[in-house]
């Protein structure tokens, strides 16, 4: 299963957890490496994202529980299907709806 995660600053945490709450996340970051196929920071220090891969959504639900600034942030997750499949599958359901030869 692989999915886009966005996150974004919702509320500061106070100064004095910012090292302990970076830290955390290097932790978090490398515990979970194998499983991100992509990690990024939005330019100017407002959030990131990543695509993760894993094998259910059991498993996502866990990374993102340990995710350590999730109470300080706005996340959220996209499931993501391969562009190729989902363009067949609109094309065939175009079809049986006879909206498409």
């Amino acid at each position: 299963m692989r999915a886009i995660v966005i996150t974004r600053p919702q509320s500061p945490p106070p100064l004095d957890l910012l090292p302990a709450l970076f830290e955390g996340f290097a932790e978090w970051r490398e515990r979970y490496r194998d499983r991100m196929e992509s990690f990024n920071f939005f330019a100017g220090g407002g959030g990131g994202f990543g695509v993760v891969n894993v094998a259910d959504e059991a498993t996502l639900n866990q990374i993102m529980v340990e995710y350590p600034l999730l109470p300080f942030s706005e996340v959220e997750v996209h499931p993501l299907v391969d562009g190729d499949t989902a363009l067949n599958q609109w094309r065939q359901t175009l079809q049986q709806m006879g909206g498409a030869s």
